[in-house]
């Protein structure tokens, strides 16, 4: 998925995808070891979870870490950009870019803080 900006060859780790969410490319990877880690989460508590935290730990080593939630309220979500992005800045990433995943999901992406 180039909106991803990941390049063939490079293994990716996704986490917590919804059965209804179509990606263009297979995703056997390892999160600890990927060159690229795409997390799906649905509530702000989703973030302590196991997914959250191979998302941040990716990011903290400056590969490819992408964290999806759902746009404006679907799902009956209390995340949006602004509430994501402030949370795991907290934890020392800040994001870099916002992409469309699909109609329903949004994700961000996260490089070290400064």
């Amino acid at each position: 998925m180039s909106k991803l900006q990941i390049k063939t060859g490079q293994s990716i780790a996704v986490l917590g995808k919804p059965d209804d969410v179509d990606l263009d490319f297979e995703a056997p990877g390892d999160a600890a070891s990927a060159d690229a880690v795409l997390v799906f989460v649905t509530r702000s508590g989703d973030l302590l979870g196991a997914g959250a935290q191979a998302a941040l730990a990716t990011a903290r080593r400056d590969a490819l870490a992408w964290v999806a939630y759902p746009k404006g309220g679907k799902l009956g979500t209390d995340l949006n950009r602004d509430t994501l992005a402030a949370a795991l800045s907290e934890r020392g990433v800040r994001p870099v870019r916002q992409i469309a995943v699909d109609d329903t999901w949004s994700a961000l992406r996260f490089r070290p803080g400064d």
